[in-house]
């Protein structure tokens, strides 16, 4: 489906001065236009002016729950708001409008020096390519998580909402590039038309396989899994949630009541934090999707062949 261009005007948020800067205008300004604005057409920037709407108004309009991020569950107070607070607020409502005018509102650029935020923004701009006319309103959800991540850490009250966020973008980026990239279907096999019967050579049909020739073809049951990660970082990308995924189905499958969880960090990071920061990140993930906290134990290991983690199903 074709999308009108967008107009080129980057909407930026400058940082915690130029919030402040936005301080009390919250009421009367920019949340009073989110209000009054009408989105053109549909799509990807509709579908963006409704996520960056819902994060401004999470912060106690009557349009979404008070005291909610997105996403979380009264990640922040409102008791004693200050001015940065609400300039975040106004923040998410002016990259809403500049959306619903057909602006081209990209996602934030990453802080200085951190790696792991820099190669989530480069993963989103790639998926953002495609994802803005093939699935909008995905696209829209993973710029406005990866937005909510970053924004969110600039102001350290919100730092618990922030966590949520960078959780979510995960989740998110991952259910985006699926829809980009479904799983094709298994090639279904050809039957061959029957032959013609030949009634002086009729042929008993074959015995049935012994039992032990029947149990010999059954597929081994998985009980270790490899979640990868790239250098020196400790972000679960969407493959690696795939693999949490397959982990926790055959958890349930086996019915294996404990988890082990072993990080590695290869020979030339060397780094048993860096190996616990990846146990960790997979833990959470294998919390987030059903398994029980108390089941799962965590180790490191800094000297290992890969850069990944290990999850081990154990009865």
């Amino acid at each position: 489906m074709a999308v009108a261009p967008y107009r080129t005007v980057l909407v930026r948020i400058l940082g915690i001065s130029a919030l402040a800067m936005l301080s009390g205008c919250i009421g009367n300004t920019a949340f009073d236009e989110i209000n009054a604005t009408e989105p053109v057409g549909p799509g990807f920037p509709t579908a963006l002016f409704r996520n960056y709407a819902y994060l401004a108004k999470s912060f106690g309009t009557s349009a979404a729950p008070a005291g909610q991020a997105f996403d979380a569950d009264a990640a922040i107070s409102l008791t004693g708001a200050d001015n940065t607070i609400s300039g975040v607020a106004n923040a998410y409502a002016l990259k809403a409008i500049a959306a619903a005018k057909g602006d081209d509102v990209l996602p934030e650029p990453a802080p200085d020096g951190d790696a792991d935020a820099e190669n989530v923004r480069l993963e989103l701009l790639r998926d953002l390519d495609d994802g803005r006319d093939k699935t909008p309103d995905e696209a829209a959800r993973a710029q406005a998580d990866y937005d909510c991540w970053v924004i969110n850490r600039r102001v350290p009250s919100l730092a618990a909402a922030a966590q949520t966020c960078r959780r979510s973008v995960t989740v998110s980026l991952a259910k985006l590039e699926r829809t980009l990239n479904p799983t094709p279907a298994p090639p279904v096999a050809e039957t061959a038309p029957p032959s013609a019967p030949v009634a002086s050579t009729a042929v008993s049909p074959p015995a049935p396989a012994p039992a032990s020739t029947a149990m010999a073809v059954q597929p081994a049951f998985t009980t270790q899994f490899t979640v990868l990660f790239a250098s020196r970082s400790a972000y679960l990308s969407p493959e690696g949630m795939a693999v949490v995924s397959q982990a926790i189905d055959a958890a349930r499958i086996g019915r294996q009541p404990h988890i082990r969880i072993i990080g590695h960090s290869d020979m030339d990071e060397n780094s048993r934090a860096l190996a616990l920061k990846r146990a960790k990140a997979v833990e959470l993930a294998l919390v987030e999707s059903g398994a029980r906290s108390d089941a799962i134990s965590i180790a490191s290991d800094r000297e290992a062949k890969d850069r990944g983690a290990v999850i081990s199903l154990e009865p």
